[in-house]
């Protein structure tokens, strides 16, 4: 029976799952997508924070560089096709520009995430890790690994997508997105965009595909599906706010990826400060207001990983189940 410790918080990484019905995988750590993998009984006395082994454990591990390959191999391949779908879209003619790529980004999204979830996590995204990271749900070893691995996957895709395009039409096109006329919108209101878009996206994220308790209220399977929705409606509502933008990038390795592919830099910055500052935010906001915050939730249910659950219960700090065999 898994036991829990009264000083852990929601946001502290465990060892991983411990039912003998879950086959060990890659992606199995508190900030991961793969939600039935991943322990939701953690039990630690110490923040993560003042945890010496967050910060030093990790870094030899092969389980974590293979993660990290597939995450490369996984990213490289998203902002590809992202790509491509931009370009296809700038010379397709289409008009309603909002609604293909609200629909796009929320089916795609979720397919990726649902092929790497339990291989890497399935974030994709430096922002996404980086936010794990500072909500002490993804050690900082395999945090670091693994947005290296999708910068480099950003890099491979945009030089793919510069020789498939060639060089003039890859520049012509501006790389197939991210980018913005200063003539039209400033870099900071960009940035501000690009802040709370990204903290939007990351509340959204963190809700229906981390918190362990959604599986409560929807199943542990959905919550790719939702975190695809969330992006599909944050594009949506950003892609065309002035002319000449194309929205909230809220992905550094895409941004990195599309400036090679179109040789456009300028005010590249802003593409990391805003993912980076909506991290930031969201990471404080859990850390004072975390979702546990609860007095006291209680909730039966039946059968859960092979097992019977009895009660599944959330106190002040603390995210425990109890089951009988």
């Amino acid at each position: 029976m898994p036991s829990s410790d009264p000083s852990s918080s929601l946001g502290e990484p465990s060892p991983g799952p411990r039912s003998s019905k879950t086959q060990p995988v890659d992606g199995a750590f508190p900030g991961s997508f793969a939600g039935t993998a991943r322990d939701i009984t953690v039990h630690h006395a110490r923040p993560w924070y003042r945890r010496r082994e967050y910060y030093l454990e990790g870094w030899r591990d092969p389980v974590i560089w293979r993660t990290a390959l597939v995450e490369f191999v996984a990213t490289a391949c998203s902002i590809y096709l992202g790509g491509q779908y931009g370009m296809t879209l700038m010379n397709s003619g289409v008009t309603q520009v909002i609604a293909y790529v609200g629909i796009f980004n929320s089916v795609f999204l979720a397919l990726f995430i649902y092929a790497t979830a339990t291989a890497t996590g399935g974030h994709l995204n430096p922002m996404i890790t980086l936010t794990t990271v500072l909500c002490g749900l993804t050690p900082v070893p395999r945090g670091v690994i693994l947005m290296t691995s999708q910068v480099l996957g950003g890099i491979l895709a945009g030089g793919v997508l510069r020789g498939a395009w060639g060089t003039e039409r890859a520049v012509s096109h501006m790389g197939g997105g991210n980018f913005f006329d200063p003539t039209q919108i400033t870099p900071g209101q960009v940035l501000l965009t690009e802040v709370m878009s990204s903290f939007t996206i990351l509340y959204l994220a963190i809700g229906t595909g981390l918190d362990p308790r959604q599986q409560v209220l929807y199943g542990r399977q959905l919550g790719p599906l939702l975190v695809g929705l969330s992006l599909g409606i944050v594009s949506c509502a950003t892609s065309a706010v002035a002319p000449g933008y194309t929205g909230a990038g809220m992905n550094p390795a895409r941004a990195i990826g599309l400036a090679i592919a179109g040789s456009n830099w300028r005010n590249h910055w802003v593409w990391w400060a805003g993912p980076a500052a909506g991290s930031t935010l969201i990471a404080l906001m859990y850390r004072f207001a975390p979702p546990s915050y609860a007095d006291r939730v209680r909730h039966k249910m039946g059968e859960h990983d092979g097992h019977q659950v009895t009660e599944f219960t959330v106190t002040p700090d603390v995210t425990s189940r109890k089951e009988s065999a």
